[in-house]
Order: structure tokens, then C-alpha cells, then sequence
């Protein structure tokens, strides 16, 4: 990471912040050499916000709840880029559509 990258990751967190996202835990600068931030976790998460529909390259996470399956292909369909995501739940396990069953429409 040069200096570059580092105002930019620190951008997202602080819009994270204004968008009145929750963050959970880091978001700083780790030490005053170097170009290190602490893992940072933001909740609350709303698909509109810019640390939801952009990438960043850094130790940021977003959580983003859903209800079921069919809300989280809808969601993903209505983004823009094609973003790594995970899904964690506390129901019964279930196969999740692949991407290209995504891209097709085939999900849910």
C-alpha cells in the first residue's frame, strides 16, 4: 500500500462514517510509519452507500442483512459491479445459485 491507496481507503471509512454507517470496530491509522490501518467493520450497511457499491482495496468489511435468498439475488442483480460477497445465515443451509445461474436470472 503506498500513500496513495491509504488516503483512499481511509476516504471509504470516512464515508462510511457519514453515511452514518456503524462502525463496529478499527477504521484508524496503526502506528505513524507505514501505511497500515486496522481492520475495520462497518454494520448497518444500506446498498446505497459508496463503501457498499464500490470496492475497496484495504481491511475493510460491510455487513448487509437480509431476510432470504431471493432479497440477496435481487440486491446482487441491481449492482453495478460484481463485487466478492459471502453469506452467512443462521437457517438451514442451502445451495446458492452459482454466478452464471445469477447472470441468467435462474435464481431463487
Amino acid at each position: 500500500m503506498d500513500q496513495d491507496q491509504f488516503n483512499k481507503v481511509m476516504s471509504y471509512i470516512d464515508a462510511g462514517k457519514k453515511e452514518k454507517a456503524k462502525l463496529v470496530t478499527g477504521g484508524n491509522r496503526v502506528g505513524d510509519k507505514g501505511y497500515f490501518i486496522e481492520p475495520t467493520v462497518f454494520a448497518d450497511v444500506q446498498d446505497n452507500m459508496k463503501i457498499a457499491q464500490e470496492e475497496i482495496f484495504g481491511p475493510v468489511m460491510t455487513i448487509l442483512k437480509f431476510k432470504d435468498l431471493d432479497e440477496v439475488v435481487d440486491r446482487a442483480n441491481k449492482s453495478m459491479y460484481g463485487l466478492a460477497a459471502a453469506v452467512w445465515t443462521r437457517t438451514s443451509p442451502r445451495r446458492m445459485p452459482s454466478r452464471t445461474e445469477c447472470a441468467r436470472e435462474r435464481c431463487g
